[in-house]
């Protein structure tokens, strides 16, 4: 698809008209049919109307502007949750981030429905954005095309994370691709703003840093007011080794992401002047341990111990934040232990980590969500349309995204 040559027209109020053939980035690492692709290209000034063209039909494209200002000079770009039930990681690093000066931009497949309403009062203050990514679907399918979700990477993550960095490449002046149990917090300096632009004054061609992981012991708390960050992130028991690790960057250097890196960089610089934590796994608040057939080995290890005075203010900021009614009324209903986590995580364990298939296209379609009258989600949701056909690309898209609460809970 990278040789194709797309043609797409641009044009606006003011009369003027261009055909633009944009360069196409690959974002991919397996076998899928669905992958990952962004296109770039100059269009012509404010812009009103962008059309495909297929040298025969023309199919007008839904579009949104990049936004032009950011909560924080840091965004955070978190990766799709589903069937998500750990507010205890959300509730940790939507206070770190906050206190380090970042903003977090959350998509949301599917949480469960008391997360999702602790999450939008964290929204309401500024924490979080939330946003919708949606499980792939055609209004009208091709008689040969096969089912997206099936043979699309890894839900397509690497959409949302190319999605997030478009959204805030005008408007950011960090990216920080993780997943919600990735949580930084830096060191040598009072703010991530102050890290990220040490690296980039002291590597200033780099386009991409990469952290790498350390896994942290830790545990789930059964109640909100139960939380204690310096309990959480300040002790001293990691995995001895590191992990593959995340991505940081500057995003007028970038434009297209996959989930780990982007693999139209040709090489990432590791930092080696600090690491993310890695929160897992977490022992369960009734001290069940949720992959006890993967279990990791933890050592103390005193030499990376922090500084724990400076979690005090975060702790501080949630203790304030958690006394309001709302919040307190909302921690009755949240679950005090997980249920999905451990099922989704044995799925994906058993389907493409301990078993690696050459060629395969690695997804968590398939997996088993045993159901429970008393676990309910909110899902993603839009109407979907579908253009006409058109050659070699369809066009498939939707519009009038909503949140809807639903029976159960699917990925």
């Amino acid at each position: 698809m990278t040789h194709y040559k797309m043609q797409l027209v641009a044009s606006n109020d003011a009369n003027q008209s261009i055909i633009a053939i944009p360069t196409l980035l690959e974002e991919s690492f397996s076998s899928c049919a669905y992958i990952n692709m962004v296109a770039t290209t100059n269009v012509v000034p404010n812009m009103s109307k962008l059309e495909l063209y297929d040298g025969t039909t023309k199919l007008q494209i839904p579009f949104k502007m990049a936004r032009t200002a950011a909560p924080a000079p840091v965004v955070i770009c978190m990766s799709p949750q589903f069937a998500a039930e750990q507010w205890q990681l959300f509730v940790i690093h939507a206070h770190t981030a906050r206190y380090f000066g970042a903003h977090i931009h959350l998509y949301i497949t599917s949480l469960i429905d008391s997360f999702f309403d602790l999450a939008i009062e964290y929204e309401k203050l500024g924490y979080v954005t939330l946003d919708f990514w949606l499980r792939l679907k055609f209004a009208n399918a091709s008689m040969d095309a096969v089912e997206p979700n099936i043979h699309a990477e890894l839900r397509n993550q690497a959409g949302a994370e190319s999605d997030c960095l478009l959204q805030y490449k005008e408007a950011a002046k960090f990216i920080m691709f993780f997943d919600l149990d990735d949580i930084l917090i830096p060191r040598g300096f009072t703010n991530y703003f102050d890290e990220i632009t040490s690296l980039y004054q002291r590597h200033p061609h780099i386009q991409t840093f990469q952290y790498t992981k350390r896994e942290l012991l830790t545990y789930n708390k059964p109640t909100i007011n139960d939380i204690n960050i310096q309990e959480s992130l300040g002790h001293t028991w990691f995995v001895n080794e590191e992990d593959y690790g995340k991505i940081i960057t500057d995003p007028s250097k970038l434009n297209s992401m996959w989930i780990h890196q982007s693999w139209n960089v040709k090489k990432n610089f590791i930092s080696k002047t600090n690491y993310i934590i890695h929160l897992q796994k977490p022992v369960d608040s009734d001290s069940r341990d949720p992959v006890s057939y993967r279990r990791s080995d933890f050592d103390e290890m005193k030499s990376m111990q922090l500084n724990t005075s400076i979690l005090l203010p975060i702790q501080e900021d949630l203790e304030r934040v958690i006394n309001s009614t709302t919040i307190q009324e909302i921690a009755t209903r949240l679950p005090k232990t997980t249920y999905y986590f451990h099922i989704i995580y044995r799925c994906y364990y058993e389907k493409f980590y301990r078993r690696p298939k050459k060629d395969s296209c690695p997804n968590g379609e398939g997996c088993q969500l045993p159901q429970r009258h008393d676990m309910n989600c909110v899902h993603s949701n839009a109407e979907f349309k579908s253009g006409p056909p058109m050659y070699p690309i369809t066009y498939h898209y939707h519009v009038n995204t909503h949140w809807t609460r639903e029976k159960g809970c699917h990925a």
